[in-house]
C-alpha cells in the first residue's frame, strides 16, 4: 500500500539524517596516507598492465565469516534493544532481523570488494595474499581513496571507501546509532496516533526497517571484520548494487578449482604520483628490486617511485 504523505516524509527525513551521519563518518576517516595492496608478481604486473584493480565477490574473500560477522553483531544489538521494549519496537526489530540475512542479500544485491591496508610490511598479509612472502605490496596514493562527491555514469564507477572496524564495542555502537533513531521515530508516530490503522502501521514499519537495511546496516556489515584480522588494518573499496545492474560488468577468473566472479575497476596507476612505492616481500627473489624497476620502466612509470624490500624476517617453506 501507499503510505500517507506525512508518514512518507518521516521516513525520508530519517533517511536524510542517517545519510548525513554516514557521510560525516566517511569524511572523518578520509584516507590521507599511502595504502598498500598485497599481491603476487603476476598480480602486480596485471595491475600495471591493465591499470585496473579486480574487485572480488565478497564470498570469495579469505575471511569465511565475511558479512556474517557484521550481521551477527547487528542481531546482538536488536535483541538487546527488543528486551523489555514496546511491542511495536519488538515488531520493527523482528522485521530488521528478517531482512538482515545473507540469503536475503544474495537474492537482491551483489557486493564486490578490493582490499588495501595501511600496513606496508605485515607478515600475515605477505603470507595470505602475496605468494607466501614472494610477492609485493603496491603502495598507492591517497587520491585513489577519496569520497566521491559526484557519481559516475556506470554502476561500477561508484566505488565506496571504508576503513574496516574490528573492535566489537565500536561495531555494536555503529549498529545502535542506526537502530535507536529509527525506534524513536516509530515511537513518536505511535504516540501521535498516526499508526492506529494496522495496515498503515505494518507498511510504515516495513518501509522504516527496509530503509535502515538498504545501504546503511549493510554498509556497517561490509566494513566489519572479526578482531582476529585486526593486524591487517584494512581499508575497503566496495562496489554494491543489484545483480541485474552489475551483471554486465561481472567477469570470472579461475583460482585453483574455483570460479571467482570479479569486476575490473579502472585505476590509472601509471599516472605520475599514483604509485608511492613498491615493496618486495620477505621471501621475494634476491634481485626482486631490480626486476621491479624493469617492470615499472616497461610501462613508462615515474623512475623516482621508491622500490624497497620487507624488513620482516621470514623464510617461505
Amino acid at each position: 500500500m501507499v503510505l500517507p504523505a506525512p508518514l512518507t516524509a518521516v521516513i525520508e527525513s530519517y533517511d536524510t539524517d542517517i545519510d548525513e551521519k554516514l557521510l560525516a563518518e566517511q569524511k572523518a576517516t578520509t584516507i590521507q596516507t599511502t595504502l598498500y595492496h598485497y599481491t603476487t608478481a603476476l598480480g602486480l604486473k596485471g595491475i600495471l598492465e591493465s591499470q585496473s584493480i579486480w574487485f572480488s565477490d565478497y564470498r570469495d574473500l579469505n575471511d569465511p565469516s565475511e558479512l556474517l560477522h557484521g550481521i551477527a553483531m547487528c542481531r546482538d544489538v536488536t535483541r538487546g534493544l527488543a528486551n523489555g521494549s514496546d511491542s511495536n519496537v519488538v515488531e520493527l526489530l523482528k522485521i530488521v532481523d528478517e531482512l538482515m540475512t545473507q540469503r536475503n542479500f544474495a537474492t537482491r544485491l551483489d557486493f564486490f570488494i578490493a582490499c588495501f591496508s595501511t600496513e606496508r610490511d605485515d607478515l600475515g598479509q605477505w603470507r595470505a595474499y602475496a605468494d607466501n612472502g614472494r610477492g609485493f605490496a603496491l603502495g598507492l596514493s591517497p587520491r585513489f581513496f577519496q569520497i566521491q562527491e559526484k557519481k559516475g555514469k556506470q554502476p561500477d564507477d561508484n566505488v565506496f571507501v571504508g576503513p574496516v572496524v574490528y573492535d566489537v564495542a565500536q561495531v555494536l555502537e555503529r549498529h545502535s546509532s542506526l537502530l535507536e533513531p529509527a525506534i524513536k521515530v516509530l515511537l513518536h508516530e505511535v504516540e501521535r496516533g498516526c499508526l492506529g490503522n494496522d495496515a498503515v502501521r505494518d507498511e510504515f514499519m516495513w518501509q522504516l526497517a527496509r530503509s535502515m537495511v538498504a545501504g546503511k546496516l549493510i554498509w556497517n556489515c561490509l566494513t566489519t571484520k572479526h578482531p582476529a584480522y585486526k593486524h591487517e588494518q584494512e581499508v575497503r573499496l566496495i562496489i554494491l548494487g543489484s545483480h541485474e545492474v552489475l551483471r554486465p560488468f561481472i567477469k570470472t577468473r579461475i583460482r585453483g578449482s574455483d570460479v571467482v566472479p570479479y569486476i575490473a575497476h579502472a585505476m590509472p596507476v601509471r599516472e605520475k604520483h599514483s604509485i608511492a612505492e613498491v615493496i618486495a616481500g620477505p621471501a621475494a627473489p634476491a634481485d626482486a628490486e631490480r626486476t621491479v624497476r624493469t617492470l615499472l620502466e616497461s610501462f613508462d612509470i615515474d623512475p623516482n617511485v621508491a622500490v624497497g624490500r620487507s624488513q620482516t624476517p621470514y623464510r617461505a617453506v
